[in-house]
């Protein structure tokens, strides 16, 4: 999901940043002041018994100092609380944040690139699936696309990338077949509507 994405993001522009990338678990404030925390180690910084804003700001000091850093702040769905957190110069800092808000939330407004990642139409999620499945680039029979099409639209998976390849794996290791899953997927369906 979006965590993968911002992992694969940094370790692929990895040298770009030598002076750093930083992961912080941004769900809630106890999460980012322990990363804050954890990271002011890894520098060989002390944070003593100050609180999440002052040990943020030390932190900041530091890195802001150095070259160019990447700071990857994780499941940030409480914006407000990120608008304290992040540094305004962008300079030597980049940030990467990871959330289920909406792109026109006014936080992530000052950004200079919001990236979307919403759901998968159906050749997108098809094509994912048949990846996920072991299958890539695989023509289906007009039977399986049919099948496969209704997994990747229909409740609960509804095109999100993290449900397609759950159940991408799960196919390839359980062995199944798009039909037999969509019957496994209807019959857990109306037990639970039951």
């Amino acid at each position: 999901g979006k965590s993968a994405l911002a992992a694969r993001y940094a370790a692929l522009h990895r040298e770009m940043y030598g002076d750093g990338v930083f992961y912080f678990n941004a769900e809630s404030l106890p999460a980012l002041h322990m990363s804050i925390r954890q990271n002011m180690r890894k520098l060989g910084m002390h944070s003593g018994d100050s609180g999440v804003f002052s040990d943020n700001e030390l932190f900041l000091q530091r890195v802001c100092g150095k070259g160019k850093v990447l700071l990857v702040y994780d499941g940030a769905d409480n914006l407000d609380l990120l608008e304290k957190i992040v540094p305004d110069d962008s300079s030597r800092v980049h940030v990467l944040v990871t959330t289920r808000m909406s792109a026109d939330h006014p936080t992530l407004a000052r950004a200079d690139r919001v990236v979307s990642v919403g759901r998968l139409g159906p050749a997108a999620g098809v094509e994912a699936l048949q990846a996920w499945r072991g299958r890539a680039g695989q023509q289906l029979e007009q039977e399986e696309m049919n099948f496969a099409t209704r997994i990747v639209n229909e409740s609960p998976i509804e095109g999100l990338p993290l449900a397609i390849t759950h159940v991408g794996t799960f196919m390839r290791k359980a062995q199944v077949s798009y039909q037999q899953y969509y019957q496994l997927l209807s019959s857990e369906e109306e037990e639970l509507q039951a």
